[in-house]
């Protein structure tokens, strides 16, 4: 988001959850790190409920990962019709947490929450889901789409379906030896260059927000599944211009086909990454994996995310490069 949301109460946190995720999260636990004395959001991260056994072993994972992005506080929130697994497995999670502050442990289901501390009402407290919540408000405002389950975020980046497919593949297929040729005619050390001059105003008007055709998708999908190509847009990856490249990787996403699947997803899952949404993340390289088992690019990416590396990180090693 571009304007910045105060949470003032537990309803407040629980309305907010959508615009930390693109979707409302059911049946998960989420953790968020603050920082600073105003506890300001930074990282965060959904999973799925385990089963009750599993709880222990769920918090030592929750907890090593807000240590490795630096949490100095931490918001727990199960979202479930179980409440009881909800307890335990916020239980489970606070003695991981060592020296990072429990900001909030809140458990709810769709209409009620749980503070468990003394005398807390034994019904819960009632609150409202709202589309139009100030948090979800301000998220749509600046450009924020908000999705109503998991599911539907999954289906962002679902493979490209007939009649749609097979006019992308054919496409697609008169484009790839067009870039062969003009690769086997260039040095090998001016193939970047070669390349950004054939996708640069593509480049640029994608991410400016500008429609793109087919052909220029297309084009954009074949240069970039080159290594050389791939890894120089990912150098060109900064804080600032995170949001631009997911919001374009999406597109080429959502209209990609083989063989330029592996490459387009794994952009739209480090530019997801940079943006510190996990969520996306982790669905797009997992369709990378799906249609690419061994895609290097790939598979450094899904460890770095189940590492809970932080993308300050890679910035960090970008601005010595630089």
């Amino acid at each position: 988001m571009t304007d910045t949301y105060t949470a003032h109460d537990v309803s407040d946190v629980l309305n907010a959850l959508p615009t930390l995720f693109g979707f409302r999260p059911y049946e998960s636990l989420v953790a968020v790190a603050t920082h600073g004395p105003r506890r300001r959001f930074g990282f965060r991260m959904r999973v799925d409920l385990p089963h009750p056994d599993d709880a222990d072993q769920l918090g030592r994972l929750v907890a090593g990962h807000l240590r490795h992005q630096g949490a100095e506080g931490a918001i727990l929130v199960a979202v479930t019709e179980q409440q009881d697994v909800a307890r335990e497995l916020l239980s489970a999670v606070r003695p991981h947490l060592a020296e990072i502050e429990l900001v909030l442990a809140v458990r709810a289901d769709k209409c009620r929450y749980w503070l468990d501390v003394p005398d807390f009402p034994e019904r819960g407290i009632a609150y409202e889901v709202s589309d139009h919540h100030l948090a979800i408000v301000k998220a749509v405002a600046a450009g924020q789409q908000i999705l109503p389950d998991r599911a539907a975020l999954v289906a962002r980046f679902a493979p490209v379906q007939d009649p749609r497919r097979a006019e992308l593949l054919r496409a697609t297929m008169a484009v790839v030896p067009q870039v062969i040729a003009v690769i086997a005619d260039s040095p090998d050390d001016g193939l970047v260059d070669l390349a950004f001059r054939a996708v640069e105003d593509i480049l640029d008007r994608g991410l400016s927000g500008l429609r793109l055709s087919d052909d220029d998708i297309v084009l954009l999908s074949v240069w970039v599944s080159t290594t050389e190509v791939r890894d120089a847009v990912v150098s060109l990856m900064t804080r600032d211009n995170a949001p631009a490249m997911l919001s374009l990787f999406t597109l080429l996403a959502q209209n990609v086909v083989p063989p330029c699947e592996p490459a387009v997803l794994t952009l739209a899952a480090f530019a997801a990454w940079l943006t510190g949404d996990g969520a996306q993340a982790l669905i797009a390289v997992e369709r990378a994996l799906d249609v690419a088992p061994d895609y290097g690019a790939a598979n450094t990416l899904i460890g770095i995310l189940e590492a809970g590396i932080a993308p300050e990180r890679w910035f960090a090693i970008a601005a010595e490069e630089r």
